[in-house]
């Protein structure tokens, strides 16, 4: 018998398992406790058909346990059921918030044509540089350090036939290695945050620009308001993927002045980050409300989803923020 189970077979009280769907809903909606949210916005049939959903999971066949001769075929971090839902999330690859029509929007100062080389940094899948090599014509260098990731994106590469305007490699954020004065553009959207050592790193990076070379940013940055101590930011900083290694914005602001750029942007758009991560995940729950959801999507769903809800709520109480930086290079 199930130690949650009385007697008489119901449940008990205090060991209420609110369906899956809801303690989504329960978490966006700051509930610390989901069976709360549950009893005030649930009914008896709502539980009923979650508890037949996990019977049927239950009963699936389990999965044998890798061995000795195996491990080389064990699935990574990612799998294609997490890619998928990046791809219901964040629009088709990009993996990141806003999708497409945001990375275009980003790009629109950098005036990119066929004749600029560029070099992403923490390109992901390579979702972004693809869009901007079909939209410019402009070739990029799309750089991932997560290995399992950069390969994904070279195989999308080679798919598209963009395998040359567009390769996507691994790179170590410690040792970069770019080509001295050759890239008309470096840019990275909301990636930087997790190097370390970026002084070195940026300017390695300055070093590859040839004259007149453009730099774009979006990162997030800590305020004053930052606690390292809080629980909040404990939160944060353990259910990232990588370890963050923030910096303030003035602290960018400095580096990439005494780098000799010339800043043309520095704009807080932590209302607009936090906007698009909100409605990618309202989007996402409502459509699996309406057509069930993914057994496939278990695993990773909830997970990430805290990983950006912990995001959110650092960036909502201000102890983190988002900023966009556009700078010339003398």
């Amino acid at each position: 018998m199930d130690d949650n189970m009385s007697l008489d077979g119901t449940m008990a009280a205090e060991a209420i398992r609110v369906p899956f769907r809801k303690r989504l809903r329960a978490r966006w909606e700051g509930y610390n406790d989901p069976a709360e949210y549950y009893l005030f916005e649930q009914q008896l049939n709502d539980y009923r058909r979650w508890l037949q959903r996990m019977l049927v999971l239950a009963n699936r066949p389990a999965e044998e346990e890798a061995g000795e001769l195996d491990l080389d075929d064990e699935v990574g971090r990612w799998p294609p059921e997490r890619l998928k839902l990046y791809g219901k999330l964040f629009d088709r690859g990009i993996m990141k918030p806003g999708g497409h029509e945001y990375a275009l929007e980003l790009a629109k100062p950098l005036a990119l044509d066929e004749t600029m080389s560029c070099i992403e940094i923490g390109a992901r899948i390579g979702g972004t540089a693809r869009v901007l090599a079909d939209k410019f014509g402009v070739w990029v260098t799309a750089l991932e350090q997560d290995g399992e990731l950069a390969l994904l994106g070279m195989e999308r590469s080679v798919a598209a036939g963009a395998q040359k305007k567009v390769p996507v490699q691994q790179y170590d954020p410690l040792a970069p290695e770019f080509r001295k004065k050759y890239f008309n553009v470096v840019y990275s959207f909301g990636e930087l945050f997790t190097v370390n050592k970026k002084d070195a790193f940026l300017l390695k990076l300055t070093e590859s620009l040839r004259e007149q070379g453009q730099l774009l940013i979006t990162d997030y940055v800590v305020t004053g308001k930052a606690n390292e101590s809080s629980e909040n930011y404990r939160r944060w900083m353990a259910n990232e993927d990588e370890k963050p290694h923030p910096w303030t914005a003035d602290r960018y602001k400095e580096i990439l002045g005494k780098l000799r750029f010339d800043i043309r942007i520095a704009k807080d758009e932590t209302e607009l980050h936090v906007h698009q991560i909100k409605t990618a995940w309202m989007t996402l729950v409502n459509e699996l409300q309406t057509s069930g959801l993914d057994p496939d999507f278990i695993a990773f769903l909830e997970d990430d989803m805290e990983m950006w809800m912990s995001r959110v709520k650092m960036l909502e109480n201000g102890e983190l923020a988002y900023y966009r930086f556009y700078a010339t290079h003398d």
